[in-house]
């Protein structure tokens, strides 16, 4: 890859780690923009690729980005675009999750989507949090991990997008 920008937000840290962890595999010039800790982003048509996340509460994905999206849509629309989520779900729900996530323009375009399960960290959570996901958990059906096979298979979706100019 030449040039990436990673843009996520993260409310308790999971998006940002696997952020992190994309940043750490991704061949070329990575860049990384938390939105939760930007006031400005960098311009986008500096760069050739484009990976978005962020993480699903109570089925929405964070309002910084779903701005985003909507922000830069017809930019976004023209880059090599990967898009991810974290959430506790697998299967069905989860990719009913990385669907609704996006603009349906994006989810088109984008040469990659998945999602890379999640974390649980109770000390990070609000009291009212912490009873919600304790029954969500309970009731069933959650992967409270990270998937590193997800991850690994979306930076190599990425890699095998980009075919060099010459």
């Amino acid at each position: 890859m030449d040039n990436t920008l990673i843009v996520f937000a993260s409310n308790h840290g999971t998006v940002e780690k696997c952020a992190r962890e994309l940043f750490r595999r991704i061949d070329g010039k990575v860049d990384i923009c938390n939105l939760r800790q930007r006031n400005s982003l960098p311009d986008l048509s500096g760069y050739d690729s484009v990976i978005v996340g962020g993480s699903i509460h109570q089925g929405e994905i964070q309002s910084e980005i779903s701005s985003f999206c909507r922000d830069n849509l017809q930019m976004l629309t023209t880059k090599r675009l990967g898009l991810f989520i974290n959430c506790l779900y697998s299967g069905e729900r989860a990719q009913q999750q990385l669907d609704d996530a996006f603009p349906e323009a994006l989810n088109r375009v984008a040469v990659v989507r998945d999602y890379f399960g999640g974390e649980v960290d109770k000390l990070n959570l609000s009291f009212w949090e912490r009873i919600v996901t304790s029954r969500m958990i309970k009731k069933g059906d959650m992967v409270i991990a990270i998937s590193k096979e997800r991850i690994e298979h979306f930076v190599n979706g990425m890699s095998s997008a980009y075919e060099p100019q010459i």
